[in-house]
């Protein structure tokens, strides 16, 4: 080695070591940055429709979308085809689906109607009932999905009657404000029927018939019209009491499915009603998104039913539902929740009141069930 290629090394090994002492303050001060941002604050229930006779609400939906927050759900009235209704507004049936945003989850405003009852041709195979929308983010595309029908003639609906609970609808937008397009019946598609875009680009219709039905969606052509299933449904959980969980009351029936993923872990969260006890959420685990899906031992897991899951302003993934206490009942509520060790959504009461969340926390984990 000669003396000037010696120097040469030490040259280099100074500016490593200049740069390693430079950017690990600059990580450390990044982080103290992260931990030190204001503590974040919302308060339940909240109130935004600005007319205390329709404040309450049913199946809320909140999607995040950059740093804005967005909500869809069940307007009032809440009522199926009703023959003594008929005469009232929009045939006595929701008027149709409302949009709302939100920056801190706090203060929300009015954005448009993504779909109105008295703007849809007299014939419009959804211009009525408009149940538990909700819309989703898959590969790059927003769909909404939601139940509706026709109260005004029996051949304008899909399977040329009035359905006890309508029929499933879903469309696509390119922004989450919409317009949405292309709004196209889903073949026996049911109430409550929701969506699951996979990271392999693949699509699933979460159906509640009574239990809880998985198949693969075909949604490439919705721009013509057509909707398709791909292989076979599969039933995969059931209201009953044996099994995986410890429940002593059945619940009546499954509604209001929603599927999430953590890791490789898939959690399904799903509605049901006990005449004893209220109005819960359940939920079961996969490993994969047709099963076998294990319901979660506990049964009764969280206080408030057909619930949605967006990302919380914290980094943590939180529900958007409708309360259930009585003082609340029927008002929309948010809170953030966890998993806990064994891999399980951590059981949690619901809040009423202000709220404070200290600092960013790390996206929720799932550890895989043995």
């Amino acid at each position: 080695m000669t003396i000037a290629s010696g120097l040469f090394g030490r040259i280099i090994v100074a500016m490593v070591i200049g740069a390693f002492a430079v950017s690990a303050p600059f990580t450390a001060n990044a982080q103290q940055r992260k931990n030190k941002m204001a503590p974040f604050t919302y308060s339940n229930p909240i109130r935004f429709q600005g007319d205390v006779s329709k404040d309450e609400l049913r199946d809320p939906c909140i999607i995040r979308e950059g740093d804005t927050y967005y909500v869809v759900f069940t307007v009032w009235p809440f009522r199926g085809r009703d023959e003594s209704a008929l005469n009232n507004p929009d045939m006595g049936s929701s008027p149709g689906i409302k949009l709302y945003s939100s920056k801190d989850l706090k203060a929300w405003k009015f954005e448009k109607w993504l779909v109105k009852s008295s703007e849809l041709p007299e014939d419009c195979p959804y211009k009525h009932r408009f149940w538990a929308p909700e819309i989703h983010k898959i590969n790059g595309m927003f769909y909404i999905i939601f139940t509706a029908d026709n109260w005004k003639e029996k051949s304008y609906n899909p399977a040329g009657r009035w359905g006890t609970a309508g029929y499933a609808f879903v469309g696509v937008a390119d922004k989450v404000t919409g317009p949405y397009k292309h709004i196209t019946y889903i073949p026996n598609g049911c109430c409550d029927s929701t969506l699951f875009g996979d990271c392999d680009g693949k699509i699933y219709c979460i159906m509640p018939h009574y239990d809880i039905s998985i198949q693969e969606i075909d949604l490439i052509n919705l721009q013509k019209g057509v909707v398709k299933w791909v292989g076979e449904q599969k039933r995969v959980i059931t209201p009953d009491t044996t099994g995986d969980t410890v429940l002593t009351e059945k619940p009546h029936y499954f509604e209001g499915p929603w599927v999430e993923k953590f890791g490789a872990k898939y959690v399904l969260f799903y509605a049901e009603p006990f005449e004893k006890t209220g109005y819960w959420t359940g939920v079961a685990y996969a490993d994969s998104i047709m099963g076998p899906w294990t319901k979660d031992r506990r049964g009764r897991v969280f206080l408030g039913g057909h619930l949605a899951v967006f990302s919380g302003p914290d980094g943590r993934k939180w529900f958007s539902y409708r309360n259930e206490g009585e003082k609340n009942r029927g008002l929309l509520c948010v809170d953030p929740f966890e998993m806990d060790a064994e891999g399980r959504v951590s059981s949690a009461e619901p809040t009423v009141g202000p709220q404070i969340v200290k600092g960013l926390h790390a996206a929720n984990s799932v550890r895989i069930l043995k």
